[in-house]
């Protein structure tokens, strides 16, 4: 971080320079009203980028893994409520601020009820149940009343069929349990509950009770942490091997806008299956150069120095053959937490700490694994925040010094010749500037060319990808629905018509849970995959344009200077082409695929088998009606066959459901992402070139009215002239130097990044 900040103050400092600078030309009137005005909008813009952007860490890893405890650790305060449910849709969020504080926002009404009656819908159906449509309402009495009922139903029915609870059971029961507690808190639009520096421990009685966290949209909690730095976002989020699949699609959604992330592994179990479900989606980010891997050490659980070595080199052996190169931090975060912020003396917490303090070499390794990982999380978190100074300071700084360097040895130049020979070189120039806006117009026009181009390039690769018919992610998806297959189990007992109720319900319930999995484990991991894939190809598309594009900008700029020069003046060479601020782009993402399954969990869609249970309500009506006739001694018609039509009718709507969904969403990806990632890109390499010429324009004008001006005037204007030029020479000689510095230093760490991937040898 201290690599960070001076960085940062030698472009505040470089900035106030020439802010000073130009305002001094402006107030004496040795520049036109527009140019100073322009040049004072991009020292404005290289304030803005002064300001500190939000970085963003997720910290993720298997349920119980220790990441709360791990971010407690790092706050040196025990905020945020370990052990927490996991059941909860939302991301905790901490900030790092200067004063501690936060909110929780809670759903509204009908986003609860949304959940509630889209959850009672999953629940298995009793024997003497038909499907309700009912919509439920939490606020009735006789609502809760008859929702405790169905569950106590639903509980004797999944106990004598699967003998567990499942997801939207535990769901409904949380929200009727806590409903008493937030009942005045929640009202028919999102509320925010705000703690101030005392109060913002009460968020554990929301976030750390199930039954209380149901009711939570979102949270943001701010501590103090100077170490780090302010406006750094570290999230705690779900857990990989969440029941509920959807959790799962908010973690990859919050992965796509991370700069960093932390990846936690307990040493009591090691790496699991969902560990390398996340990290093989981690690989599909091409985040694994941004993530750093904590193995938590249960101390509990070791004995000695030896035996937690060892345990340390079997998870980076495990953790090579699916990241290569890994880089690994061993430690205890709750050893960290407690050694920071103690327990009181007869808490069992502290008993612990006092057992863990006595193996002293222990708590030596542990301690510098610990402090290594802050410091490294704090470089990586200065690295981020210097490349977008770099990309989006240092540049428009570059531009201001050369091109106020350049005006201020023409103005001075062309003053030191009499009146006439100004006028004359004066019309010479504006010549050559009418040449670069001229250059600036085919530019433009190119740039709008090339949007087209990519623009069809892009479209061509989406509809292939997506392609109905042949589309191989589409097909994979409608097979996977064609194929499902029908457990024996449920096409037993058909005879009497409520248990084709039942056991097709049953069906719908299991069914529509795998799909869900499905969209999310496959689909959309494959959709981001298909994403980065063509992020990757814009981006060299457009690096290769830009260069195209800079070395007609450079001739005409050129041509520009070769006048200057005839008349005296020395130039420097323009540096390097824009810079592709491909930072930016965290900030547009691929929508969520995920966002069809359930819109109620997302708030987004629509439900993906949106025919749902009204649609199949009454096509269980009409085989109900069907069945309760007398059968005719010679009809063939088995219970059996009326089940399996019954299903063939859930994969025919999926199916159809399917594509819609696919179709719609082909659309948003084009649209809502690829074009709105090729346009802001566009956007900024066009302004780049448009700035650099702009700046170089004088209004020759003025120029002439001041080569009319008495002798004694004209001499302080050239000498404030020189004084400028010899100030913002030394301005940009010292931005080149330190581009040049930090280019050198990111290429060593691309390297290095290259090396770990496994791209580079040595």
């Amino acid at each position: 971080m201290s690599d960070y900040l001076a960085f940062k103050k030698g472009i505040e400092l470089r900035e106030q320079t020439l802010r000073h600078a130009v305002e001094k030309l402006a107030q004496e009137k040795l520049v036109d009203a527009h140019q100073s005005e322009l040049w004072l909008a991009h020292l404005d813009l290289v304030r803005s980028a002064l300001q500190e952007s939000l970085v963003r860490i997720a910290v993720a890893g298997s349920v119980k893994s220790g990441k709360s405890t791990l971010i407690n650790a790092l706050l040196g305060d025990d905020l945020l409520k370990r052990g927490a449910g996991i059941i909860t849709s939302f991301i905790t969020r901490i900030r790092s601020t200067d004063v501690r504080g936060g909110w929780i926002e809670f759903k509204s009404w009908d986003e609860i009820h949304q959940e509630i009656n889209a959850a009672v819908a999953m629940l298995p159906l009793g024997e003497n149940e038909a499907l309700s449509k009912k919509t439920w309402d939490l606020r009735k009495s006789s609502h809760r009343e008859a929702l405790h009922k169905k569950l106590a139903a639903a509980q004797r029915e999944l106990q004598s069929h699967r003998g567990a609870l499942n997801a939207h059971f535990i769901l409904l029961h949380a929200y009727l349990d806590g409903f008493s507690k937030v009942r005045d808190l929640v009202r028919d639009r999102p509320q925010r509950l705000v703690f101030d520096e005392t109060s913002v421990n009460r968020h554990q009685d929301f976030v750390g009770v199930e039954s209380h966290a149901v009711y939570l949209k979102d949270v943001e909690i701010h501590c103090p942490a100077p170490w780090i730095g302010n406006h750094v976002e570290i999230a705690d989020c779900q857990g990989s091997d969440s029941p509920n699949p959807l959790h799962f699609a908010l973690l990859q959604q919050y992965l796509l806008k991370s700069h960093l992330i932390v990846y936690v592994v307990s040493s009591r179990t090691g790496l699991r299956e969902a560990d390398l479900k996340l990290l093989d989606f981690i690989k599909t980010l091409r985040m694994t150069p941004q993530t750093l891997f904590v193995l938590n050490l249960d101390l509990d659980t070791h004995h000695g120095t030896k035996d937690i070595e060892a345990s340390v080199e079997r998870f980076a052996k495990e953790l090579r053959w699916t990241i290569p190169s890994p880089q690994v931090f061993a430690f205890s975060s709750l050893y960290h937490l407690l050694a920071t912020d103690p327990p009181q003396a007869s808490s069992r917490d502290a008993l612990r700490l006092q057992m863990w303090r006595e193996d002293a070499s222990a708590t030596t390794a542990l301690a510098l694994g610990f402090d290594d990982f802050k410091r490294e999380l704090a470089e990586r978190v200065g690295g981020q925040r210097r490349r977008v100074l770099f990309s989006t300071g240092l540049g428009r700084l570059a531009m201001v010094a050369q091109t106020l360097t350049e005006t201020c040895r023409t103005s001075g130049q062309l003053l030191s010749q009499n009146l006439q020979h100004l006028e004359e070189a004066a019309a010479h120039l504006q010549r050559r500037q009418e040449e670069l806006v001229g250059t600036l117009s085919t530019l433009e026009n190119a740039i709008g060319g090339l949007r087209e181009n990519l623009k069809t390039e892009l479209d061509k690769a989406v509809a292939a990808f997506f392609d109905l018919s042949s589309g191989q992610l589409v097909q994979e998806t409608l097979r996977m629905v064609d194929s499902y297959p029908v457990d024996p189990a449920h096409a037993k007992d058909l005879a009497n018509p409520r248990k084709i109720l039942q056991q097709l319900h049953r069906f719908y319930m299991e069914f529509r849970q795998s799909l869900s999995v499905f969209l999310v484990d496959r689909v959309h991991v494959e959709t981001v995959r298909f994403a980065k894939e063509q992020e990757e190809h814009l981006q060299r598309r457009l690096q290769d344009a830009t260069q195209a594009f800079w070395s007609l900008f450079l001739s005409a700029l050129e041509d520009y200077h070769r006048a200057l020069e005839s008349l005296g003046v020395p130039v420097q060479p323009m540096g390097a082409p824009p810079d592709a601020e491909w930072s930016q782009w965290k900030s547009i993402t691929p929508p969520s695929f995920s966002g069809f399954v359930e819109d109620n969990a997302l708030g987004r869609g629509v439900l993906l088998m949106k025919f749902g249970l009204g649609r199949l309500n009454r096509f269980l009506m009409s085989l109900k009606n069907r069945l309760g006739r007398k059968a005719h001694p010679e009809s063939s018609e088995h219970p059996g066959d009326t089940f399996l039509e019954a299903v063939e009718v859930v994969k025919a709507e999926s199916r159809a459901e399917l594509i819609y969904a696919f179709r719609d969403y082909r659309q948003n990806f084009r649209y809502q992402y690829l074009h709105r990632l090729l346009d802001a890109a566009l956007a900024q390499l066009l302004e780049a070139f448009q700035a650099r010429a702009r700046m170089a324009l004088m209004d020759f004008r003025q120029l002439l009215q001041h080569g009319r001006m008495e002798e004694d005037k004209r001499h302080r204007a050239m000498k404030l002239l020189k004084e400028t030029a010899h100030v913002a020479e030394n301005q940009l000689l010292d931005i080149e130097e330190l581009r040049q510095a930090l280019s050198l230093e990111w290429l060593d760490q691309e390297a290095t990044a290259n090396r770990r991937e496994g791209k580079l040898s040595g």
